[in-house]
């Protein structure tokens, strides 16, 4: 009898095992129905991509004076209000101007430049510009053209004022720590002035 039970109790126990691995598997409480599915945060599609957050160039008013041109025929075309500076050649200050500027999605130095060099033609005095980009630091370089030479050697003080409003139009409109001033390609070398190629004129 013993031994019968003895062999009894193994058989018995593996068929318990047995059936509670089955009600186990079959427990409705560890099953996700379509009505036990969390609603609160649903899994998105396999093919659903989710965009990072992305400052888009042109739309974060990097430029505080940007105004959007409705009546513009180009596409993406901007009208920025610019403050700008020139010279009153008769008491040799400065003066502090304001004009709109079409451009791009962000507001170019050149064009803040020009305004500064159409000012002074109309007081006879002719600058221009090989051109205006920055460096790999950020800084806006300004290159002169040799017309500045011709302004220093007549009229120093004269020259002081245009670099002086020049430097500061470009830092009153465009995002740069600094202002580098150059004849051409080269250092900026006047008879009043002479600068090292990265000399730093005038900074925030």
């Amino acid at each position: 009898m013993a031994s019968k039970l003895g062999k009894l109790v193994p058989v018995l126990l593996l068929f318990c095992m047995m059936f509670g691995l089955v009600s186990c598997t079959k427990d409705p409480g560890h099953i996700l129905t379509p009505d036990t599915l969390p609603t609160s945060a649903p899994a998105p599609a396999p093919d659903d991509k989710t965009e990072p957050d992305v400052d888009v160039e042109g739309e974060d008013n990097t430029y505080s004076n940007k105004l959007i041109d409705n009546n513009s025929g180009d596409e993406g075309e901007v009208v920025y209000k610019v403050t700008f500076y020139t010279v009153d050649t008769k008491s040799l200050k400065l003066i502090q101007s304001v004009s709109a500027v079409k451009g791009g999605a962000s507001l170019e130095p050149i064009k803040v430049l020009e305004l500064v060099a159409d000012s002074l033609e109309d007081s006879s005095v002719s600058i221009s510009f090989d051109g205006a980009y920055y460096d790999p630091n950020g800084y806006c370089v300004i290159e002169f053209n040799d017309s500045i030479k011709d302004i220093s050697s007549k009229n120093p003080d004269l020259e002081t004022l245009i670099l002086d409003a020049c430097g500061q139009s470009i830092l009153d409109n465009i995002d740069s720590p600094g202002v580098i001033v150059r004849i051409g390609d080269g250092p900026y070398d006047t008879d009043q002035y002479h600068f090292e190629k990265d000399y730093v004129y005038m900074d925030m």
